[in-house]
């Protein structure tokens, strides 16, 4: 159990934490190359000025040993920064490095001159104070701890060297001192205020890209399913076809408003039909599905349905052939399109033979009196897509039809082929007389000379599926046809369509009706709900995966770009070059324009305080600060306002 005040994190939000940690040592870079410019600046300065005048540098030993010490130093770090030859955790050691050099260099000024004052340096501490806070790599706690041990080193050291070691008492020295220490007490809250908002900013930044890109990628896995659903729909070539057609068309119009109007109104208005000749057409029908579907419920039909023409899909992709439509139990497909095929009329004639074969194991099976009848033709035919708002891709021509009536006048469990068709397959199948003229009117009108084709597998047993299971006499008495055939079809595994959102749990829901069984609904096999959790939690972890990878590489950009120039802002100004963006960014609300007002009234009481320690006429001080003071504290109210009104009203219910 975790201690008390204390929680958990999972790992995702351990990977998050890391991610903002180097988000923030980016954030860190600028301001840290920045005081080292400065403070190179300021030592290369010194020792110009101090060779300049003259000086003496054996009298000022100290002095040019450590400014010259200090710059070094500072270079040294400066490469080290800008080449990144340390990694990102050094920064924090190269941060202390810093900081004690600026220290050093602060003694040094006091101590190497001839006079030593109570408030000598105290300007240098106050920056070195600051910016321990506000430009130097540190965490909160690490920054008061450093600015603590940099003020009371400050006092103990100019206490010791004013009282211990000098010979002319100063009678003013403790109030000077005091005021010294509210001085680095005035610094170190405003630093602290100052990292804390950072902290807060950044904080903020982050989730901010962070959910930025989460949306992005979502919106880019939702375009991806609408993508694969079109391509379910329609062919992919003319999916692109058409998609490019729209953007065409919403480029030429530049108004939003026309643009949404063209979207809603009119999705397009080309038509999509290509001619396409030396193609193989199949239809194929499941004989007896209208006696197996007069026995089940509609939910079950529509399962049975589902993974039978799934694992028809599968033979229509392992065969090169594109099924064009499903109506009712009529499967129909074609080869050749949109790339032809030289073997297209081999295609579908063993797609026939291996559904008929499917089939035939279903109803050796299960025992369910249920067969296929299947008609190809060779020929011509016109396909594409029709219709203005709601889409289909069909294929039209005389050889269609003439498909569609082959296979009404065939035979269950038969391939039924035209002689166009056997002239394409070059022998490939041994056919025997089809006589389909006897069985459809409309083949005897046109006088179409039809075929047979003889399975090679009923001539040879080695070439049968190792995988056909035994007649199950006895399995399933009491269950009717439809449940036994849906639970062996469940049992093929065939990927049937939107897989990953069907859900068992959902077909059960009306199972009991007023605490009765359903005769027609048998529950059929559940999916565990505890595989569809550990599915969704898989899915889960790798989006989270890819999220990070992205908030990864996006964070890794910004490190190259730390120096780019913005084309959003101004370097110097920090204004926006667009007026619009840069109104709507001066129109936003401050939050914390309250605490902006507390902090600027605790920097005034900080000035009063050390006006009070080292004036001698504080009666008018006190007069004229105490009017500013309850003007700040009415501003103060003013501000807080609504914040007490909120916990006076807490208070009072």
């Amino acid at each position: 159990m975790p201690a008390k005040g204390k929680y958990l994190l999972n790992d995702q939000e351990l990977k998050n934490e890391a991610l903002y940690r180097k988000f923030s040592c980016i954030s860190q870079y600028q301001p840290l190359v920045l005081l080292l410019g400065l403070s190179m600046l300021s030592c290369g300065i010194l020792l110009i000025l101090f060779f300049a005048l003259r000086l003496s540098a054996e009298k000022h030993c100290a002095f040019v040993s450590v400014v010259s010490g200090s710059l070094c130093v500072f270079v040294a770090v400066f490469v080290l920064v800008c080449t990144e030859m340390l990694s990102q955790r050094w920064r924090h050691l190269l941060g202390l490095v810093v900081w004690a050099t600026h220290l050093t260099m602060g003694y040094t000024f006091i101590f190497s001159g001839p006079l030593i004052l109570p408030w000598d340096q105290v300007p240098f501490f106050l920056f070195i104070i600051f910016t321990v806070y506000t430009m130097l790599p540190f965490q909160l706690w690490y920054a008061v701890v450093l600015s603590i041990i940099s003020s009371v080193s400050y006092i103990l050291a100019l206490t010791l060297r004013l009282t211990l070691f000098s010979h002319q008492p100063s009678p003013y020295l403790a109030n000077q001192l005091l005021s010294s220490a509210v001085v680095f007490l005035c610094g170190s809250v405003v630093g602290a205020f100052h990292k804390v908002l950072m902290e807060k900013t950044l904080r903020q930044t982050f989730q901010d890209i962070l959910r930025c890109l989460s949306m992005r990628m979502k919106l880019e896995i939702e375009k991806r399913q609408q993508e694969n659903l079109l391509q379910s729909v329609l062919p992919v070539y003319i999916s692109m076809k058409m998609k490019l057609a729209i953007m065409e068309r919403l480029k030429e119009c530049k108004d939003k408003e026309e643009q949404q109007r063209l979207v809603k109104d009119n999705n397009f208005h080309s038509l999509y039909v290509k001619r396409h000749e030396n193609v193989s057409i199949l239809y194929a029908d499941i004989v007896g599905f209208t006696q197996l579907a007069s026995d089940c419920s509609p939910k079950e039909l529509v399962i049975m349905l589902n993974e039978l023409f799934g694992k028809f899909d599968q033979i229509a992709k392992e065969n090169e052939c594109m099924r064009i439509k499903i109506l009712g139990d009529c499967y129909y497909c074609v080869s050749g399109l949109p790339v032809s095929l030289p073997k297209h009329a081999k295609n579908c004639v063993k797609m026939g033979l291996d559904m008929c074969e499917a089939i035939k194991q279903v109803r050796e099976a299960t025992g369910v009196d249920i067969n296929m009848r299947v008609g190809v033709h060779s020929g011509n035919v016109l396909c594409g897509v029709i219709g203005l708002r709601k889409w289909q891709f069909d294929v039209w021509s005389h050889d269609v039809t003439l498909a569609n009536h082959m296979e009404s006048g065939g035979l269950p469990g038969r391939v039924h082929i035209t002689e166009a068709t056997l002239k394409h397959l070059n022998k490939a199948y041994e056919v025997e007389e089809g006589n389909g003229h006897l069985r459809d009117t409309y083949l005897k009108e046109l006088n179409v000379k039809t075929y047979l084709v003889i399975d090679p597998r009923s001539k040879d047993p080695s070439l049968k599926s190792r995988s056909v299971p035994k007649p199950r006499v006895n399995d399933g008495l009491k269950m009717r046809a439809s449940v036994r055939m849906t639970r062996y079809l469940e049992s093929w595994g065939a990927v049937k369509p939107f897989a990953h959102l069907q859900s068992r749990e959902g077909y059960m829901t009306d199972a009991m009706v007023n605490g009765k069984s359903r005769c027609k609904d048998i529950p059929l096999r559940l999916a565990p709900s505890n595989k569809v959790n550990e599915r969704n939690k898989s899915q889960k972890s790798k989006f989270d995966e890819e999220l990070h990878n992205e908030m990864t590489t996006t964070i890794d950009e910004l490190s190259n770009k730390q120096w780019s120039k913005s084309e959003e802002t101004s370097s110097l100004s920090l204004w926006f070059p667009k007026k619009d963006l840069e109104k709507q960014y001066r129109a936003l609300d401050l939050p914390m324009f309250k605490h902006y007002v507390g902090c600027a009234t605790f920097i005034f009481l900080c000035i009063f305080l050390v006006q009070l320690l080292v004036t001698n006429n504080r009666k008018i001080l006190g007069m004229s600060f105490g009017v500013l003071v309850c003007v700040l504290l009415l501003t103060l109210a003013i501000c807080f306002a609504g914040h007490l009104q909120v916990s006076l009203s807490l208070i009072v219910t």
